[in-house]
């Protein structure tokens, strides 16, 4: 919940923690692609690769069929990139 320019975040601590990670990874996305460290030891992670001339596709115009299906399916999604080796 928002209070002005605060979040609140309420459950156990571990939904606290994942809710702060998401707030974190939404905000980084802003700056474009992120990397989430350990994605696949994560349980509320699914990594889906998009060809890279799919990706406007996918997003739509301003971002709007990105945001239906997360609003359709309760979800966050965001581009990651592959980590540098």
């Amino acid at each position: 919940q928002y209070v002005g320019h605060n979040a609140l975040f309420s459950g156990t601590r571990s939904e606290r923690k994942k809710a702060r990670e998401y707030m974190k990874w939404l905000f980084e996305q802003l700056e474009g692609p992120v990397y989430v460290e350990g994605w696949q030891d994560r349980d509320d992670c699914t990594v889906v690769e998009v060809p890279a001339d799919c990706i406007g596709y996918v997003t739509g115009a301003r971002r709007a069929a990105l945001g239906g299906i997360e609003e359709e399916w309760g979800v966050l999604m965001i581009f990651m990139n592959r980590r540098s080796e």
